[in-house]
């Protein structure tokens, strides 16, 4: 029996007949692309009257679709992936970065299903000892590390988590070269003297491979930690304190490992061309689909580089930055940064960031939605973390990897940047640099406050940086127009 056949005309009247909910432009172009054969796959027209038809029942129009729309569409990553492709190609005016979640769900589900692969026993990579390995009269001054501790007229004031972290790790690296050279038939006691020191040193610089300035820094730890709970005697302190002195030496005769990077980049790169990459990846951003992770990481990836510029904030307090607090966004527009510094614990304020920075946060806030909406998202961020633009933020570094993948420095390195840009283009504003870099000792906090210089030297320090901005701006328009 031969099947009917229908004319071109009919068979667009049945699909269309199928698409009651889609508008009708859209559902035309869909049945025009089915009967011509230039849509692959099956499946399409049935996805998106499921669609609309959700957006229609909840009351919503397709710009203010939502995750409960996308995932009522979808009940299998086929389908999902067909409605996705069909929205991407037929109707534009629905924004796909609220379905984020949705295929990051999805692509959950499918490595969990076909990509899983067998679990390998965890090697451990740690070196240090732990504290419970320490010789006891060690193990007895880790808590002074915790306290205020006065010897002769040092004062040793507890240290911060990450400082500790540093300390622990020193001494526990201490035992194991104790331990690596009772194995190799060196026995040691269980005090500090200078044939640990020798150990020590010889364990670092030809069994860990570490350089001469890392080297002095944990000397300089187990230092101060041995002063702490008096475990040194004249002979012990003498033979750490000559080692120290001389890595260090060593180290300032060695070319500086930052300043050979910072030559590197200046050769090639300038602050302008940081803030010329965050343009042209927010840019970028705006060809990929909306719901992609390659949208949303070089969204994320322009907000870092302008912050780390317009800031010059530590990546560690970059990261921990939230919507609603540390950064807000004002009703006239402006963005403002004012947080407590993670490592000085002193609070940082510097204004409004440029409107440059803030049109990028705006971009990153909104990804592929309509700027009305602005505020209603901005409300639906608040205390979420600014980077993921969720409860859960990135790694302490990782607005450093962003740089380093993108241009091959760290995010250290704009801090030094900006202090030689301040040195060389507006050398009166030292102070400027302090606040910015959110440096500061009791001395110069009080200068800052009572010398009228510093409210010039601001000024003028934020004027170079506005003339940056601008540079920016207009080559970045200048770049669009042609």
């Amino acid at each position: 029996m031969a099947h009917q056949t229908f004319s071109r005309a009919e068979r667009v009247a049945r699909l269309l007949a199928r698409m009651q909910n889609v508008p009708q432009p859209v559902a035309r172009a869909v049945a025009e692309a089915v009967v011509e054969g230039t849509l692959k796959g099956r499946g399409a027209p049935a996805a998106l009257e499921r669609f609309y038809g959700a957006l229609a029942a909840a009351g919503r129009t397709p710009e203010t679709a939502n995750r409960e729309d996308f995932e009522a569409a979808a009940s299998s990553r086929t389908s999902y992936r067909t409605l996705i492709s069909a929205l991407t190609r037929f109707d534009r005016s629905v924004p796909l970065a609220p379905a984020r979640d949705v295929t990051k769900n999805w692509d959950r589900w499918l490595n969990s299903t076909y990509g899983s692969k067998p679990k390998k026993p965890r090697v451990s990579t740690r070196i240090a000892a732990l504290p419970e390995q320490w010789p006891a009269l060690w193990r007895e001054a880790l808590p002074l590390l915790d306290r205020v501790v006065r010897r002769g007229e040092t004062v040793y004031k507890p240290l911060r988590e990450k400082s500790r972290a540093s300390v622990v790790a020193a001494i526990g690296t201490c035992e194991t070269a104790r331990t690596w050279a009772a194995a190799h038939g060196i026995a040691l006691g269980e005090t500090f003297c200078p044939n640990l020191a020798e150990v020590f040193l010889r364990y670092l610089l030809v069994e860990r491979g570490v350089s001469a300035r890392s080297a002095a820094d944990y000397f300089e730890r187990v230092e101060g930690f041995a002063y702490r709970g008096r475990l040194f005697d004249r002979a012990a302190a003498e033979a750490f304190a000559d080692i120290r002195g001389q890595l260090r030496a060593e180290a300032e005769d060695q070319p500086e490992g930052k300043r050979a990077k910072v030559q590197r980049f200046l050769k090639a790169f300038d602050l302008a061309d940081i803030l010329h990459a965050a343009a042209r990846l927010s840019e970028a951003a705006t060809s990929c689909r909306g719901d992609s992770a390659q949208a949303e990481r070089l969204r994320r990836k322009s907000v870092v580089f302008a912050l780390l510029v317009n800031g010059s904030d530590r990546q560690g307090d970059l990261s921990r930055f939230r919507i609603g607090r540390e950064i807000q966004r004002l009703p006239d527009g402006t963005w403002e940064v004012e947080f407590r510094q993670a490592k000085t614990r002193r609070r940082k304020e510097l204004g409004a960031l440029w409107p440059f920075t803030g049109r990028l946060l705006d971009a990153h806030v909104l990804a592929d939605r309509p700027s009305w909406q602005l505020k209603d998202r901005m409300a639906e961020l608040d205390g979420m973390n600014l980077l993921s633009l969720g409860e859960d933020g990135y790694g302490t570094y990782h607005p450093s990897a962003l740089l380093q993948e993108e241009i091959g420095i760290s995010g250290h390195l704009i801090r030094t940047l900006v202090t030689n840009l301040i040195r060389t283009e507006e050398p009166d504003a030292a102070w400027a640099a302090q606040a910015l870099l959110g440096h500061s000792n009791r001395y110069s906090q009080r200068a800052y406050l009572t010398d009228f210089r510093v409210t010039a030297s601001v000024r003028e320090w934020q004027s170079a940086m506005a003339d940056l901005e601008k540079k920016v701006a207009c080559s970045t328009i200048c770049d669009e127009a042609l």
